[in-house]
């Protein structure tokens, strides 16, 4: 089977998502075992083969109600990283997407579209070639597309610009993890009536996300899924130059 062909712009965000991925796994293998120590008079730093002066944070008592405690929030960390990692990485493929097939060559009406933007000469002349202009101005529109309040607004109206037609049905399954982001950094995890309303089938409790290992499986597929479909959409559509495909 021949294999498919894919940008290097998605070949980097796949690649970032598999070392997170192997962070996430460590993470999981680590507190396992942290918690199935056996339980001790000792802090857990002592615990740990260490002592209260190196890891003044870990002086409590080392039992397994503790160790649950603190692996499940060290586990949650991480697993909430993810998200928010994902979805800045998922922009940067996009706007990276975006300047490469300006640089192939797009209907320049169309990805400009009525923006308007301030760019100085001095940002001009410091491009140094017509690649790096086209890459200062997309990079530019990208930027005022990130104004957008709603990331789906976001992601349609970047796919307009390079002729584009996203599968809805992709870019729906991929939402509530993209959405995820807003609620963990803006909200602490609290979910409105809103998004429980548009996404029923997400696991809340306590009116929060649950951002387990679970949620972070599918958050990956789904926009893993949707960076493909753009990825092969923009190949498809003639708008990649060969250096900036992968071997």
């Amino acid at each position: 089977m021949a294999a498919v062909e894919k940008t290097k712009a998605f070949y980097r965000f796949n690649q970032r998502c598999a070392y997170f991925e192997t962070d996430l796994e460590l993470c999981d293998l680590l507190v396992r075992n942290f918690i199935g120590l056996d339980d001790s008079i000792n802090i857990i730093a002592v615990a740990l083969k260490s002592t209260k002066k190196d890891h003044p944070k870990l002086t409590q008592k080392n039992t397994k109600n503790s160790r649950q405690v603190r692996g499940g929030h060290l586990r949650a960390t991480l697993n909430s990283s993810f998200i928010k990692d994902i979805y800045e990485d998922f922009l940067e493929f996009l706007s990276e997407t975006m300047a490469r097939a300006a640089q192939k060559g797009v209907d320049p009406g169309r990805f400009a579209g009525d923006v308007k933007l301030d760019i100085k000469v001095t940002e001009i002349m410091a491009t140094g070639s017509w690649d790096g202009v086209v890459r200062l101005v997309s990079d530019k529109i990208f930027c005022n597309l990130e104004s957008e309040r709603k990331t789906t607004n976001l992601i349609t109206k970047a796919a307009n610009r390079l002729g584009l037609n996203v599968n809805q049905q992709v870019l729906e399954a991929a939402m509530p993890y993209l959405d995820a982001r807003h609620m963990l950094v803006h909200q602490d995890g609290k979910v409105d009536t809103k998004f429980r309303e548009k996404y029923p089938d997400i696991v809340v409790k306590n009116n929060k996300l649950i951002i387990d290992s679970e949620f972070t499986r599918k958050a990956r597929e789904t926009i893993e899924e949707l960076a493909r479909t753009i990825d092969q959409e923009v190949i498809a559509a003639g708008l990649v130059k060969p250096e900036h495909m992968c071997p």
